[in-house]
C-alpha cells in the first residue's frame, strides 16, 4: 500500500515498534525522521483571487468564477451575441433523470433593457424562460405568474443569474440575492431537453420572450458542469451537445461611435457596447442631442424661455383690448401629431366673448364665455353632431383661470371630451366627436374674437396657448434671437403687434386709490378715478381750486371738490363778479343823482343843496368874473378880481379855493372825558356827561360840590347838613348848566348829531358854475 503524503507516528508490527532509524533501507522509501510540512501556499499559486488549500505534496486551487484550471489560471470563454445587431443562440443538450433537481446558472453582460437569457425545453414545449423586461430578470412558466426581478442588470458589468428547478417549483437568484420563485404543476424534465441561450430558432417564438440578447454570456454551468461555447481544451465532453448560430469568441463591443451618434458637435467615445458624448456648452443629453436653448437667451425680455422638444418657446401672457387686438394663427404645414386637446389660461369681466375660434367647413372649433360661463364647442371628424361642454362657475370674475379641455381617449378616432378648469370645476361630454387634427391643415386659428361678428373682441389676458405641446406664441419670429429649431409650428399671419406683460392678479386688489377713489383694472396696470376734489395717480392730490382765480374780485379759499370767495369790498356773488348796486334804495334827498361806488354811493347834490345825502341848503354864494371866466364863492366868501385873477377870500371856519369846505374843529378831540364835540361855524361846542362841565367837559363836578359844602356849614348837625346839601346840589347844579350847556344829551340824539352835523358832504367839483 502507498500512501500519498504526510507523517505516521507510533508505528508497531507484532509488538515490535517501527522507527526511520531500525528500519532497513529495504523496507523504506522516501522516509524521513521527523514530521515537517511544506507550505505550498506560500508563493500564491492560485491566480484571479482563487483560494489555495495547503496539500502534504502540493496545494488545490478552489477558483471563482469563471476561472478554472489547477491554478486559476484558464478563463471560460465567453459568447458574444447580437454582434453588430445580428440575431443568434446557442443550443445545448441536457441529460438529465427524470424529476430530477436542475440548477442552471451564467453569468450576463449587456446594455440592452430587452432580450432572452435562456430557455429550457422538451419535444413539446418551453419549460421556463428567463429574460430581460425593462433591464429587470423575468421568470415565466406555462400556467404560472410572471416573476419580475427589483434592480435592472443591464448596466454593461457581469451579473450571476442562477436558475434552480424542482418539480412544482422555480426559484430565481441574482448573484446573491434571492428574487423569489413560482409555483408550477409538476414539472417533469425529461432524459433529453435543450437549453437555448440567447436565442430559440424561431424569430416569432424569440420576439414573444424578449428578443434576441444583445451582450455576452459566459460560464454556463447545469448541475454545476459548465456548458462552454468555445471549450478550453479540445477534448470532446459526452454531455455536451452544442449549437452556437452567430456567437461569437469573446465579449468585445460594438463600435457605436462610427454611425457618429453625437449631435451639436459634440465628439464621441466608444465604451463597451455602448458610446459618450462630450458635448460643446449650452447642449445636453447622451447624444448631445438636447440643446439648453434658454441658457442662449433667445426670448425678449418680458417673456420666459420655455425647452420643447427638440427646441423651444417663449411663454408671456398677452392683453386684448377688443376687436382690433385679436389675432390669428395657421398650421406650418409640417404638424403631424395628433392635436387632441387644448391648455390655456384667461382673465376678463367680459361676460359675452369669443376666446377662440377656427373652422374648416364642417369642422370646427369654439371656446367662448356665454353669460359669463366658459363654453367649449366641438364638431369634428365625420360626425356632425356639435359637442358642447359649458361650466358650472362663472369666470367673468377678473381672476385667472386655468382651462385644459381634452380626449378621454387621444388614441382613438372618436372620443369623449372632458373640460377641467382650476382643477375645480370640470365637465364631460355624454357623446364622442373627432380630434382637432383638422387645424393642421390650411386652417385660421382666430384668438379674442371671431371674424364677422358682431361681438366686441376678448377685454383682458390669455396666456400662451398650447395645443398638444405645440404652443400659440404672441412673438414674431424676428422677435426672438434665435430660430426655433422644431419643425411643428402655428405660426402667426396676423400683423398687428401683440400688447404683452398682463398682470398675475387683479392690480385693483391693494386698494390703491385713496379717497373713495374707483379703481379700474387695466391688466397691465391700474387706473384710480377719483371722486371731486381729488387728483393724482392714487387721487392723492387735494386739487386747489382755487388755481384757475375763479374769484374776480375777492381772495380764494380752497376747499374739498369746493371754493369760497371772500369778496372785496362793493362786489357779490358766487365768484365776487357782481358789482353791488349800492345806490337801490338810496337816501340822496332833494332831486339828487346817486353815483354808484365801491362799497358806497355819493349823492350828486342838485341847485343851492349839499351834505352826503344832500338834505341841507348851500350857505349863501357870490359870483365874479363874466361868461367866459367866472368863479362862485361859498359860504359868503368875498369874489374878488384882482389883476385879472379871480380868488375867493374866504371868512373865518372856511377853507377852499371856493370856501366850500367847512373847517373840522372837532378832528382834534378837543372834548375831554368822554364829551362830544360838535362842529361850528369857527368853533366847536362840547356835549357832557352829567358828572362833568366845562368848555372842554375837564371840571368833576362830583368832587369840587362835596370840598364846598363841608368848608361853609363846619359843625351843623347831619340832618340839617343833608337838607342843605340837597338844596345846595340844587342850586349849584342849576347856575352850572345854565353857563355849561342845558342838558344831557341821550345816546340816540348824540348819534343822531354825528349824522346830521358833523358828515357833512362837500360839494364836489363838478358843481362849477359854467
Amino acid at each position: 500500500m502507498a500512501f500519498s503524503g504526510g507523517c505516521l507516528q507510533d508505528i508497531e508490527i507484532d509488538l515490535n515498534v517501527i522507527t526511520p532509524e531500525n528500519a532497513s533501507p529495504e523496507s523504506s522509501l522516501n522516509v524521513e525522521t521527523g514530521c515537517r510540512k511544506k507550505d505550498w501556499c506560500e508563493n500564491h499559486p492560485c491566480q484571479n483571487r482563487g483560494r489555495c488549500s495547503n496539500l502534504w505534496l502540493s496545494y488545490h486551487c478552489d477558483c471563482y468564477r469563471p476561472y478554472a484550471g489547477p491554478s486559476c489560471r484558464a478563463e471560460y470563454i465567453p459568447g458574444r451575441f447580437g454582434s453588430e445587431d445580428s440575431s443568434g443562440y446557442a443550443a445545448f443538450s441536457v441529460d438529465a433523470t427524470e424529476n430530477e433537481n436542475l440548477n442552471i446558472s451564467m453569468f450576463v453582460r449587456t446594455r440592452k433593457s430587452s432580450g432572452l437569457l435562456l430557455a429550457l425545453r422538451n419535444s413539446t414545449c418551453l419549460h421556463v424562460r428567463v429574460y430581460l423586461e425593462d433591464g429587470k430578470l423575468t421568470m415565466l412558466a406555462p400556467n404560472s405568474m410572471k416573476l419580475l426581478g427589483k434592480h435592472p442588470i443591464n448596466d454593461g458589468n457581469f451579473h450571476l443569474i442562477t436558475l434552480k428547478i424542482e418539480p412544482n417549483m422555480l426559484e430565481l437568484f441574482q448573484s446573491s440575492q434571492y428574487l423569489g420563485f413560482i409555483s408550477t404543476p409538476v414539472l417533469t424534465t425529461q432524459s433529453k431537453n435543450f437549453l437555448y441561450i440567447g436565442g430559440l430558432p424561431d424569430n416569432r417564438e424569440t420576439d414573444r420572450n424578449g428578443g434576441y440578447f444583445k451582450g455576452c454570456i459566459q460560464d454556463v454551468r447545469v448541475k454545476n458542469q459548465p456548458l462552454e461555447f468555445f471549450p478550453l481544451t479540445n477534448s470532446l465532453n459526452s454531455f455536451i451537445n452544442r449549437t452556437l448560430i452567430n456567437v461569437s469568441q469573446g465579449c468585445s463591443g460594438d463600435n457605436l461611435c462610427k454611425s457618429s451618434p453625437c449631435h451639436n458637435g459634440g465628439v464621441c467615445y466608444s465604451i463597451w457596447d455602448d458610446f459618450t458624448c462630450t458635448c460643446p456648452p449650452n447642449t445636453a443629453g447622451k447624444a448631445c442631442e438636447e440643446v439648453k436653448w434658454c441658457e442662449l437667451g433667445p426670448c425678449p425680455h418680458e417673456a420666459q424661455c420655455k425647452l420643447v422638444h427638440p427646441g423651444f418657446e417663449c411663454l408671456t401672457n398677452a392683453v386684448f383690448s377688443g376687436r382690433s387686438s385679436a389675432i390669428f394663427y395657421r398650421s406650418n404645414g409640417k404638424i403631424s401629431r395628433g392635436l387632441t386637446n387644448i391648455m390655456f389660461g384667461f382673465r376678463t369681466r367680459d361676460t359675452n366673448v369669443i376666446l377662440l375660434y377656427a373652422e374648416k367647413e364642417p369642422e370646427f372649433v369654439i371656446i367662448s364665455i356665454h353669460n359669463s360661463k366658459l363654453v367649449f364647442q366641438l364638431q369634428s371628424g365625420n360626425n356632425f353632431y356639435m359637442l358642447t361642454l359649458t361650466s358650472s362657475l362663472t369666470v367673468s370674475d377678473g381672476k385667472w383661470h386655468q382651462v385644459m379641455v381634452s380626449m378621454l381617449e387621444p388614441l382613438s378616432q372618436f372620443s369623449k371630451w372632458h373640460m377641467n378648469i382650476d382643477n375645480k370645476d370640470t365637465a364631460t361630454s355624454t357623446t364622442a366627436t373627432g380630434s382637432l387634427n383638422f387645424l393642421r391643415e390650411e386652417t385660421d386659428i382666430h384668438v379674442a374674437d371671431k371674424a364677422f361678428d358682431n361681438l366686441d373682441g376678448l377685454r383682458g389676458c390669455m396666456s400662451t396657448i398650447e395645443i398638444s405641446g405645440i404652443y400659440l406664441s404672441y412673438f414674431e419670429n424676428a422677435d426672438v434671437l434665435t430660430k426655433k429649431p422644431q419643425e411643428e409650428q402655428f405660426l402667426k399671419i396676423s400683423a398687428n403687434p401683440v400688447l404683452t406683460g398682463c398682470l398675475q392678479e387683479d392690480a385693483c386688489s391693494s386698494e390703491p386709490c385713496m379717497h373713495e377713489g374707483t379703481c379700474e383694472d387695466l391688466y397691465t396696470s391700474y387706473r384710480c378715478m377719483c371722486p371731486p376734489g381729488w387728483a393724482g395717480t392714487h387721487c392723492e392730490t387735494n386739487i386747489d381750486e382755487c388755481s384757475s382765480n375763479p374769484c374776480i374780485h375777492g381772495n380764494c379759499t380752497d376747499g374739498i371738490s369746493s371754493y369760497e370767495c371772500v369778496c372785496d369790498p362793493g362786489y357779490t356773488g358766487l365768484n365776487c363778479e357782481e358789482d353791488i348796486d349800492y345806490c337801490r334804495g338810496h337816501q340822496c334827498a332833494n332831486g339828487a343823482t346817486c353815483i354808484d361806488g365801491i362799497n358806497g354811493y355819493s349823492c350828486l347834490c342838485a341847485g343851492n343843496f349839499t351834505g352826503k345825502l344832500c338834505r341841507y341848503r348851500r350857505l349863501p354864494y357870490t359870483v365874479c368874473g363874466n361868461e367866459d371866466r367866472n368863479l362862485t364863492c361859498y359860504n359868503y366868501g368875498n369874489c374878488t378880481d384882482l389883476g385879472g385873477k379871480l380868488a375867493c377870500v374866504c371868512l373865518p371856519g372856511f377853507v377852499g379855493e371856493r370856501c366850500e369846505k367847512d373847517i373840522d374843529e372837532c378832528s382834534s378831540d378837543p372834548c375831554l372825558n368822554g364829551g362830544l364835540c360838535q362842529n361850528l361855524l369857527n368853533k366847536f361846542h362840547c356835549l357832557c356827561d352829567v358828572n362833568y362841565a366845562g368848555d372842554r367837559c375837564e371840571i368833576d363836578l362830583t368832587t369840587d360840590l362835596i370840598s364846598n359844602v363841608f368848608t361853609s356849614l363846619g359843625s351843623v348837625t347831619l340832618a340839617l347838613l343833608i337838607l342843605l346839601l340837597a338844596v345846595v346840589v340844587s342850586v349849584i347844579a342849576a347856575n352850572k348848566r345854565s353857563t355849561q350847556g342845558t342838558y344831557s344829551p341821550s345816546r340816540q340824539e348824540k348819534d343822531g348829531a354825528r349824522v346830521e352835523m358833523w358828515s357833512m358832504v362837500q360839494p364836489p367839483p363838478i358843481e362849477r358854475l359854467i
